[in-house]
């Protein structure tokens, strides 16, 4: 019952604010935003928000996006910023935080603002942006500036693929900062699309703030907080790696297409065929059949293979041995599993959506959006035997997670 009671404050503001009132309040919230003004002789403080990753790193992509982010700003930003990673919880607001050494000397105090301060959203902290927005309103009112990283908006525009408590504190976070950030960073040129849409449709506003794409880097030793682990060699493998598999790094949640390529598989493994799959990622939402489908399969621990507990040094090595990897998934704000293939020289069949599409100089094949699952199977045995013969060429992207906060801050400049 915690979850409901929780939640309830969320579900009488969505629906007391629909519609026509949402707008408003937007537009009226927005009015008060201040608009930089001349910074004092004091280094301007860039607070990035770790709220959640600081707490429990869930080793996700978007933990992975955003542990890299946060370690490339430290280096990148020092000098011109001085940087503070900040989180809040139950107990307390925002505040100065030793992340990633746990026993640095850095200053506890609650985070304020002063002209050209700026904070960041980094995190995707849903429920903390929403417990302590008066914190940020008077940030912004003492002159700091407020940007919120964007990875998606389908929790708005496919609610269907999403349990519904994290739909409303989607709508809720998203409600909040739309009144609040000057501006919005967005991790690919369909995700700026996309927000730019949901802000004309839902809030009402077509202008009044500013939008910046982010690219996102690739490399996952980047992305380590103890960079002395980057050389280890890590633990005896779960499974055989050196025969040839085909590879789906995700969550297993309805959008990713997990179901699609299982049933394509199948297909496969009833024709005979030696095709193994491997699956690396945690149980979502809503795919208890799935889950259940996998374990029962009567190729589980054979042709076919499910992780849900890899740490970033084991998935590297997955990558590594891989002969390629399948993206399957339905809509994406950018889809990293794509780029960190291509960032280890791999194949990737992609199902034919826009958001790959933007990609496709670098070597993907696509598989048709609506595919069944014979069509789908003689497509990845098609692009399996060609990625297994080294006739794929693949070009390694060339965006760094260096280039990305370099970017970052040439953007909230």
């Amino acid at each position: 019952m915690k979850p409901f009671w929780d939640l309830l404050p969320r579900h009488i503001e969505q629906a007391a604010t629909a519609g026509v009132i949402r707008k408003l309040r937007a537009r009226f919230q927005r009015r008060k935003i201040v608009p930089p003004q001349v910074q004092s002789s004091r280094p301007r403080r860039l607070y990035v928000d770790l709220a959640v990753i600081s707490r429990h790193d869930a080793g996700t992509g978007i933990q992975r996006v955003v542990r890299a982010l946060a370690l490339a700003l430290r280096d990148e930003g020092a000098g011109e910023w001085d940087i503070r990673f900040v989180a809040a919880d139950r107990r307390r607001p925002y505040h100065g935080i030793a992340w990633p050494d746990p026993g640095a000397i850095v200053d506890p105090a609650e985070m304020d603002g002063r002209p050209g301060d700026l904070f960041i959203g980094l995190d995707f902290s849903l429920d903390t942006i929403r417990r302590y927005r008066r914190q940020l309103t008077q940030f912004r009112r003492d002159g700091g500036r407020l940007w919120f990283l964007i990875f998606d908006l389908l929790p708005v525009e496919r609610s269907d693929w999403f349990s519904p408590n994290n739909v409303l504190r989607y709508k809720g976070w998203l409600d909040t900062i739309v009144g609040l950030a000057e501006g919005f960073l967005c991790i690919s040129d369909q995700t700026e699309r996309d927000l730019r849409r949901v802000l004309a449709a839902r809030y009402g506003l077509a202008t009044g703030y500013r939008t910046a794409v982010v690219a996102m880097g690739h490399d996952i030793r980047e992305s380590l907080v103890d960079q002395s682990l980057a050389t280890d060699v890590g633990d005896a493998a779960r499974f055989d790696m050196s025969l040839p598999f085909s590879l789906m790094v995700g969550t297993l949640e309805p959008r990713k297409g997990h179901a699609d390529i299982l049933a394509a598989f199948s297909a496969l493994w009833r024709q005979g065929a030696d095709d193994r799959l491997v699956l690396v990622g945690r149980l979502g939402w809503h795919v208890e059949d799935l889950r259940d489908a996998i374990r029962t399969h009567p190729e589980h621990g054979g042709k076919l293979f499910w992780f849900d507990d890899v740490d970033d040094l084991e998935l590297e090595r997955i990558y590594k041995a891989c002969h390629g990897v399948i993206i399957a998934s339905h809509a994406e704000g950018f889809g990293l599993p794509l780029i960190e293939a291509l960032g280890h020289d791999k194949p990737v069949l992609a199902r034919d959506l826009p958001i790959f599409r933007a990609h496709e100089t670098l070597g993907l094949h696509y598989f048709p959006a609506g595919a069944n699952a014979d069509e789908l199977g003689a497509c990845i045995r098609q692009w399996a035997e060609q990625a297994q013969a080294g006739r794929i060429k693949v070009a390694r992207p060339s965006a760094s997670w260096k280039a990305s906060a370099q970017g970052l801050l040439s953007a909230i400049a």
